[in-house]
Order: structure tokens, then C-alpha cells, then sequence
């Protein structure tokens, strides 16, 4: 129930499937923060950009669009999108793209473009209402727009490793935690929301505690 919480939503490219990229690796996303990934038939045609936020059709909002290295050969489509998403206040991180795979695009028009959103190659580009964080990383885009991360814990071993999913329905958050290791760990968390109660929830059992906080 409620709508996914994610930051960053992640373009791929469109000459190589999904599978090939990230089958045995994903990308390098910052921990703490929840992405999704896109394809070009979606980005041109399903998102919107709202209050600075990139939107969905089913309501999902992401704060950042980050382009995969290998989204640096795009059809003119895409780029056109992102061009007109920017100007409508979104925020794009990611290198320039280099040219389009396309023989049928214009390629002045590409150049012009991504002259435009890339006009400085590292660092910020600010376009219309919107922002290219150019030649930098996910983490890099998120700390210079001052976007702390959604989850954070403790260590108290060096491969403890916590995975979460963020959901939100009405004015309750939901947080599913999920740990790595066989074996119980003593952490502190950290969420991204503030004024609520806090409560665990037992999915095993239908429990409810109030937490410490």
C-alpha cells in the first residue's frame, strides 16, 4: 500500500538491456538512498516534472535523473525530453552525452542541445528552472542539492549491511528493514522523516511496538 519513496530515478541508455549492465553489478547509487530505473520509451513518454520533481503517471517522485555512462550515445527523442524537462525545473546529473546512434537525427540539433544543458562540462549548469550537474556522480548531484540520505545505521561490525524500501501512505511511513546477515544487530537508525511516532512492525506476527526514539 502507499506510493514508493525514491531520490533518484536511473537512465540506462537504450542500446543495451537492463540485464546486460547490472546482472552482476548495480549502479553506483550512494547508500541510503532508493532509485528506480527508466528506459527511453518511459522517459520520453511517461514523466512529468512537478514543484522541481520528476512524476510519474502512477504518482511516484523522484528528486534526481541520472544518466548512465552508457546513455552518453542518445537519440535525439531523449535528449529533446531532458532538455525540456530541465527547463521545467528537474535536475539531471551525468556526463555529456557524445552524439546520437541515430542516422535519422539532426545531429546540429543534437550539438545545440547538449551545448545548451552542458555548457559547463564539470559542475553545475543551471537552465531555466533547472539544474545539470554535469561530469558528476549520483552522490556528488545529491550532496550539492543538499539531499541527505533517506536511511542511515550504525556499524557495529564491518559487514553488517541493512537494505530498506521507503513507502508512504497518507501521513505514515512505512520502512521495511531488511538485514543481510543471519544474526541479530544492534544498530541505531536514522529515516528522513520527523514529528511521527515510531512503531515496529512484526510482519511475522501482526505485533506493534512502540519504539525508542
Amino acid at each position: 500500500q502507499g506510493k514508493f519513496v525514491a531520490d533518484i530515478l536511473y537512465f540506462y541508455g537504450e542500446d543495451n538491456n537492463i540485464t546486460s549492465l547490472f546482472g552482476k553489478k548495480m549502479p553506483e547509487i550512494p547508500t541510503g538512498y532508493n532509485y528506480d530505473f527508466v528506459n527511453a520509451d518511459a522517459l520520453v513518454n511517461a514523466l512529468g516534472v512537478d514543484k522541481g520533481n520528476i512524476t510519474t503517471p502512477g504518482g511516484t517522485s523522484y528528486r534526481l535523473l541520472v544518466l548512465d555512462p552508457n546513455a552518453r550515445y542518445m537519440t535525439l527523442p531523449v535528449l529533446k525530453k531532458i532538455n525540456q524537462m530541465v527547463e521545467a525545473g528537474a535536475s539531471v546529473a551525468g556526463e555529456k552525452p557524445l552524439t546520437t546512434p541515430s542516422l535519422s537525427d539532426n545531429i546540429d540539433e543534437f550539438r545545440s542541445i547538449a551545448d545548451k544543458l552542458w555548457a559547463k562540462e564539470k559542475g553545475e549548469n543551471i537552465i531555466c528552472k533547472g539544474k545539470v550537474f554535469a561530469g558528476m556522480t549520483a552522490g556528488e548531484a545529491l550532496q550539492a542539492m543538499n539531499i541527505e540520505p533517506d536511511f542511515t545505521y550504525t556499524k557495529p561490525q564491518n559487514d553488517t549491511r541493512l537494505l530498506f524500501v521507503h513507502r508512504k501512505a497518507g501521513n505514515t511511513d512505512f520502512y521495511w528493514i531488511n538485514n543481510r546477515n543471519e544474526r541479530i544487530e544492534d544498530v541505531e537508525a536514522a529515516f528522513r522523516v520527523k514529528g511521527k511516532q515510531v512503531e515496529i512492525w512484526h510482519p511475522e506476527s501482526g505485533l506493534i511496538n512502540q519504539a525508542s526514539y
